[in-house]
Order: C-alpha cells, then sequence, then structure tokens
C-alpha cells in the first residue's frame, strides 16, 4: 500500500488552515497532517511538494445533468419552461443515444477534474454509460435514475424506470466510486402516488432521493392548481422529508414550506448562476440556513449555467446574496467552501469525503497561488472564494489516485474528447 506526504503552504484540514505541512496519505485514506516529513524517505512516505500551494477538500456538486453539456449555449436567453418545452426536450428527443452519452459524460468528466470537483450528482439518462466513463476518469459519482410519469425511449411508465433503477443499484452496490439515487423529476412531472413509489424504494433501497422542487414562480401555481398543495407540502406528505433527501432549487418557497424543510433537515442544493440566467429568481438561503436547512451547491447542467465550475459558483453564492440582503456579513467564505464541501457529502449520504481528515477518503485538490490575481495571501479561503479561477487548480485526487497534475489529464485524452465534442457539435448544427 503506498503511502504519500503532500507538502503545500497551506492545507485545510479538519476545518482549519495548517501552514508548511503534509498531508499524510495511505492507500485511498487520508492519514493524517504533520509539520515535519523525512526527505529521506525513513518515515516510508514518498513526498510530493506543491509549492506556492493550497490543499483543500475535493468539490461536491450536489446537481447537475451531465450529457448536456453537448447542448451548452444551444438555447440561451429564455425562461425555463420555454427553454426546457421547445428546446431541450425535443434536442434530447432527437439526439440523446449511447454514445451522444458517452461523449458529454467524457467531457464533463474533463471539465470537473480540471475545475477541482471531485464529484458530483448526476439526474440524467443512460446512466450506465455515463457512470462507465466517470469510473474510468476516476471519479466520484452519485448516479441518478430519472423518473416521469410519461414514456420516453428509457421507460414506459413509473413502474419501469423504477425497475431500471433497482437494476443499476445491483450492479453498482459495492462500486468504491458509484453510487445510486432515484430521481423524480418534479412534482409537475411526476404525480403523488408515482412519487410515493419512489419514496418507497428509496427507502426500501437505504438510497438517495434526488428531485427538481420549486425552481419556477409557476411550478408551485401548476401543484396547486392540480393537487392543492405546493411541492413542499406533497413531499412532506409522501414521506420524502424523512428520507436522504437532495431538493435541487427551491427557489419559491413559502413561509410554511421553509419551515418545513428546515424542521426536518432538508437537504437543498443551490444552483444560483442556472437560477439567474433562466431568470428564476433568488433562492431565501439565509433564511434557510437559518432555519436549519442543510445547504449544498451544484451547478445544474451546463445547458442552463453554462458550465460545471464550481469555483465560479461558489463565487456567485457568495457575493449575489451578500448584496441580495445588504449585509456583507451573510454566507462567509468559509460557510460558502463548506456548501461545496462537507455541505455536500452530507446531502448525498457519503460520510467520508467533503473533509480532510484521518480516516476520510484522499480525495482533494490543490489550488496554485501564482497568479498576480492570487497574489499576495492572507486568507486562502478567502482566495478560493473571491479571487481563485477554477484554472488555477493544478492538480485533483480521488481516493488517493491523482486524475490530474500540473494541468494535464492522467486518466483521459483531453484533445480526443474536446475533438469527439466538437463532431457532434457539427452534427447537431448541421440537422437542425
Amino acid at each position: 500500500m503506498h503511502r504519500k506526504a503532500f507538502y503545500a503552504e497551506y492545507i485545510y484540514y479538519q476545518g482549519e488552515i495548517h501552514r508548511d505541512s503534509y498531508l499524510l496519505v495511505v492507500g485511498d485514506k487520508i492519514y493524517g497532517i504533520s509539520e515535519h516529513a523525512d526527505e529521506e524517505g525513513s518515515t516510508g512516505y514518498d513526498i510530493e511538494h506543491f509549492h506556492n500551494s493550497i490543499i483543500f477538500p475535493g468539490l461536491i456538486n450536489t446537481h447537475t445533468h451531465l450529457p448536456m453539456v453537448l447542448f451548452r449555449g444551444m438555447a440561451d436567453d429564455l425562461s425555463l419552461m420555454d427553454w426546457l418545452q421547445k428546446h431541450i426536450w425535443p434536442a434530447e428527443s432527437k439526439w440523446l443515444s449511447e454514445d451522444f452519452a458517452i461523449a458529454s459524460a467524457e467531457l464533463a468528466a474533463v471539465e470537473m477534474i480540471k475545475s477541482g470537483t471531485t464529484t458530483c450528482c448526476d439526474m440524467y439518462f443512460h446512466a450506465e454509460a455515463v457512470a462507465s466513463v466517470l469510473h474510468r476518469a476516476g471519479l466520484r459519482a452519485m448516479m441518478g435514475i430519472g423518473v416521469l410519469d410519461f414514456a420516453t425511449k428509457f421507460g414506459e411508465n413509473a413502474d419501469d424506470y423504477i425497475e431500471r433503477a433497482s437494476e443499476f443499484y445491483l450492479k453498482y452496490e459495492k462500486d468504491r466510486l458509484i453510487s445510486t439515487s432515484l430521481c423524480p423529476h418534479a412534482p409537475y412531472t411526476v404525480k403523488p402516488e408515482n412519487f410515493q413509489k419512489c419514496v418507497d424504494f428509496c427507502k426500501k433501497h437505504d438510497l438517495l432521493l434526488h428531485t427538481h422542487l420549486s425552481e419556477a414562480p409557476n411550478e408551485n401555481q401548476i401543484c396547486i392548481d392540480k393537487y392543492g398543495k405546493t411541492p413542499v407540502q406533497i413531499m412532506n406528505d409522501i414521506g420524502a422529508l424523512e428520507l436522504q433527501n437532495n431538493f435541487a432549487h427551491c427557489v419559491h418557497l413559502s413561509d410554511e414550506d421553509l419551515q418545513l424543510l428546515g424542521d426536518t433537515g432538508a437537504n437543498v442544493s443551490h444552483c444560483i448562476q442556472s437560477n439567474m440566467k433562466l431568470g428564476s429568481g433568488f433562492a431565501r438561503i439565509k433564511e434557510m440556513v437559518e432555519a436549519g436547512i442543510n445547504i449544498s451547491i451544484g451547478t445544474d447542467g451546463a445547458a442552463s449555467n453554462n458550465d460545471l465550475d464550481m469555483i465560479g459558483e461558489m463565487n456567485s453564492v457568495a457575493l449575489v446574496h451578500k448584496g441580495l440582503n445588504q449585509d456583507a456579513t451573510v454566507l462567509t467564505a468559509e460557510t460558502v467552501l463548506k456548501m461545496a464541501t462537507i455541505n455536500g457529502a452530507k446531502t448525498l449520504g457519503l460520510n467520508r469525503v467533503g473533509e480532510l481528515k484521518r480516516g476520510n477518503q484522499a480525495d482533494f485538490i490543490v489550488v496554485s497561488m501564482d497568479e498576480p490575481h492570487m497574489t499576495p495571501v492572507f486568507n486562502p479561503i478567502s482566495h478560493l472564494i473571491y479571487s481563485a479561477k477554477s484554472t488555477d487548480v493544478t492538480a485533483t485526487y480521488v481516493a488517493g489516485q491523482c486524475l490530474m497534475k500540473d494541468r494535464e489529464l492522467l486518466t483521459l485524452d483531453e484533445q480526443t474528447i474536446k475533438d469527439n465534442a466538437r463532431k457532434w457539435a457539427q452534427k447537431i448544427q448541421d440537422n437542425k
């Protein structure tokens, strides 16, 4: 079993910044931190130096649709329902295939590794194809199997989708990197009785329930008109608030909705850039935090963001909510970093990631302080949130495996993947 010591000027370990230290890794786990390491190797550790750098936990993207990277920029400047119903759903119906999913997932994996994401929570189709790519890339993933009321090429009805989820779960039940979640799309596309089937399935197999909730202004009214309740009230009635849950967006919550989520310690994935771009509004994150809701961060799909850059997402979360609340103390840099790391792990029910500490998986990133915008450094955490760019990530590790070093990918062929993505884009453009 390999033993490695990673030196950096700053290491964010167990919620504290350590100066001029070594992160100790044995196999796929973190062993500890030390101020000293024997350069001659008598301690049994191979030494790796990251000079003028900071080591942080790997970032956790708790809501995304990875294969949508090949729809990036295809239907911009539209409201959610126009974007979804008139452009995205028709494009998916025309183009989705296993080959499309593989090409998309490869491009998404390249983007995530290069921007410091080590774990993602995906919700889409062709889950096995996407999972195979992420496994090959070395990334950790919570793969969501979608459920809808209506038929698609992936299923006839809710029962059919759930059966496919069961098959996927059994295949990946003991996998070291890939986990399973069930993803009914939203309360306006999955009726309560079918949502209940999803809740029951998740209870039976101890799985995450991952869904869109109260994203657009008219979504609440659709549910009230059809069922006499808000989406959050529906979730409460069917027992979804008692599960390991991940509610994406939650932009339009009543005071009662917010209190229900807070009282049950629900998990909300905040996708601020997508919400802004689609004109969906601003989630009440300050009140959610105060109510006891666990807030993590997601990028959403690259067709509505338009990237998978968690560093950019953290910057937006920190800055926008200060402006909205006219309060510079709202969501400190460290609070936002925890949203993108340990809060994300809590959301996904992954107990051994999200924080650098002994016994946890060795998922970490190295951020360089070499560039002018990263100079000088007084507070490394503030630098990550307010100054850093995704291009400052120089190395990415998952379970002790190096996926990128010196900006060079080690598990994927970046140029071939980008060339293939461009071919797909040309095909889409030529067949509009």
